[in-house]
Order: structure tokens, then sequence, then C-alpha cells
């Protein structure tokens, strides 16, 4: 994810420090113009706005908060941006370490995958201060069509677990409603002209559900980061007293597929892991 919107930064004429823990991988940038980090404090000293866009929160404390992390290089009245998927606690703990340097935060977690990340189409979900999403809106615009302010930091974070919750329940119901229409023996087709033509009508049947009906499962949303989510998301409404009962049935589902091998597919491969199961 984060390769494809740096790209579109560096294709909207920004001025790009990169770095990234597999070298190799910042090689198109690289060839874009964008300057080669030594690591996150280095890249923190040479910008004024800072972007992490890893896979969990480990990973993005790791960096900002390690060793020769970001907070090692972060400037006074830098503006730190991260737009990994995580709880709105370490949001909250990446914004105090950033204000301890006298520098802002932005929690900015991203729906939409490969593709719109790409295209330059990605929905942001931000939480900070106004004036801090203000400074930054340019940047933003760059990376996706549509910005919303979710309120103060890890409010955000908490949004964009919300809109992941939803993505999860559709996998699951999809594919459990997909195994009985075939195994009693319908035309799967026959099931998306129902979802198409109903009330609760979505693109994504006609998007990831296709791909599901065709068992397409190339990875876009890897499995493995959807349960981590889940994860997050019982984490959360442990926090804030909130029962998800059912979130919490479709995270045993996809901790099943995970041990079934299915991590590294797209997310939609919990249907693989229905369909080899004994029932």
């Amino acid at each position: 994810m984060g390769a494809p919107m740096a790209m579109n930064l560096a294709k909207a004429g920004f001025s790009l420090t990169v770095w990234n823990r597999t070298a190799s991988k910042m090689e198109p940038l690289l060839r874009l113009g964008a300057k080669a980090g030594k690591g996150p404090a280095h890249v923190a000293a040479d910008v004024d706005v800072v972007i992490t866009m890893v896979s969990t929160p480990q990973d993005v404390e790791q960096i900002a908060l390690g060793p020769d992390g970001i907070m090692d290089g972060l400037k006074p009245g830098a503006v730190y941006i991260d737009m990994s998927t995580v709880s709105p606690t370490t949001s909250r703990k990446l914004a105090g370490a950033a204000a301890a340097k006298h520098a802002e935060f932005l929690d900015a977690p991203v729906v939409g995958s490969k593709g719109p990340a790409t295209e330059g189409t990605l929905v942001m979900l931000v939480g900070g201060l106004p004036g801090t999403l203000e400074r930054c809106r340019p940047i933003f615009a760059a990376m996706g069509k549509t910005l919303i302010h979710a309120g103060g930091v890890g409010m955000g974070s908490a949004l964009k677990l919300a809109t992941n919750l939803m993505l999860a329940h559709l996998a699951a119901g999809f594919s459990e409603g997909l195994l009985l229409v075939q195994r009693a023996g319908l035309d799967p087709a026959r099931y998306l002209e129902v979802l198409e033509a109903s009330t609760f009508r979505s693109p994504w049947y006609q998007t990831k559900g296709i791909g599901m009906v065709k068992r397409d499962f190339t990875t876009h949303f890897a499995l493995k980061h959807m349960h981590k989510d889940l994860r997050l998301m019982g984490e959360l409404a442990d926090d804030v007293k909130a029962n998800v009962p059912i979130t919490r049935a479709i995270e045993h589902l996809f901790a099943q597929s995970a041990s079934a091998g299915k991590s590294e597919l797209d997310y939609s491969a919990i249907l693989a892991y229905l369909e080899a199961a004994a029932p």
C-alpha cells in the first residue's frame, strides 16, 4: 500500500525521502527522483512531514519509537502522519511522543486496497487537530479522493476498525450464503442477481463477490491483516465496553482460516476454508 501511495506523492510533485525495511522496495521511487533514507530517524530529520504505512501496531511502534526511530529525528514543528491500521491506543501513544518533540500528529488510516492506492482514490479517515489536517490537505489530496475528519487523535483509527468490521462481516456472510446456494444446486449468478436487485446492494458484491464465485483469492488485502484488524476490534470493544459477539465469532473464523494456511491469500479466502471444513 505504501509504495503506490508514495508514487502518487512523487507524481504530484512532492519531494520525497523514503525508507523501507526491504531496500529493494524503494527502487521504483528512487527512479522517480526520491532520495533514499538511511533509516526512520534520518528520514524524519530530512523532511517536514513524515508518513508511515506498515502492517501492525508493533511494526509502527518499532519504526517510530524504537532505536533510530522517527522520534529520534522528528523536527519541532513537523507533522507525523501514521496511515497504518492500528488501535486508537497506539495512535494516542504516537501522538504523545510527537508532542514531546514539539511536533504534530495525525492518524489517517485508509479505506481501499492496492487498486485504489495505485489510482489515488483512497478514502482517508483522519484523527487529529483540524489545523494540522488543513496543513496536510494537499498531501492527502495526492493519495485519495475522500477525506473524512473523524475527530481527535485516535478517532481515525477507531473509524477504520469499524469500517473493516463491516468488510469482515460481508466476507463471512457472503461466503456462507454462497455455499448454501451452491450446495442447494442453485446457480451463483442468481444469488448475485438478488443481491444486486435488493436494498442492500453494494459494489462489493460486483467486485469481491464475483471473485469469490470464481474462487479467485488473489491477494489485495491479506487474510492475515484482516485477522489482525479483527483482534484490534476486539481490543477496542473491550476498551469502550461494546458488545460485539458476531465480530468475535468472525475473528475465530479468520483465526481458523489462518491456521489452515490461508494467511497470505486475500481475506475472501475464508470461503476456501469453509468449503474445505466439515460442517
